[in-house]
């Protein structure tokens, strides 16, 4: 399929006011789903701390079926000046490498996923505050 460039305009304004917003999605293991929600019920102090240092903000995770799979959706707001700076402080912490360890076995990493990411990035198409 040909790729298909990014179209601005007045519901979908260029990324250039200070706050960058992502969205990606991820398949859940149905075996694990239990499991998952249990975690997210009470997420590591540890790990909070580390992405609210990282200026992400507005962090949400949503889950859906379709066609009987089971997906989660996640968006969040960078407020920060130094995205790879602080994307990089949040791999490199090791209490989230620890919540990783048991959050990503209850993953399916979808197809055309980057290989050094575990959920596959969306782009944004529309955006109204």
């Amino acid at each position: 399929m040909p790729k298909i460039d990014a179209v601005f305009g007045p519901t979908n304004p260029p990324p250039d006011d200070g706050v960058q917003r992502f969205g990606s999605v991820v398949g859940l293991r149905p075996d694990a789903e239990a499991q998952y929600r249990a975690l997210h019920a009470n997420v590591w102090e540890g790990v909070v701390r580390r992405l609210r240092k990282s200026g992400i903000r507005n962090y949400s995770i949503f889950v859906t079926e379709l066609d009987g799979k089971k997906f989660l959706f996640s968006y969040f707001e960078y407020h920060g000046h130094d995205l790879d700076a602080d994307l990089a402080a949040i791999r490199e912490d090791p209490e989230t490498q620890r919540w990783w360890e048991e959050t990503d076995p209850c993953q399916i990493r979808l197809p055309s996923t980057p290989s050094d990411q575990q959920w596959l990035p969306l782009e944004r198409l529309f955006f109204s505050d």
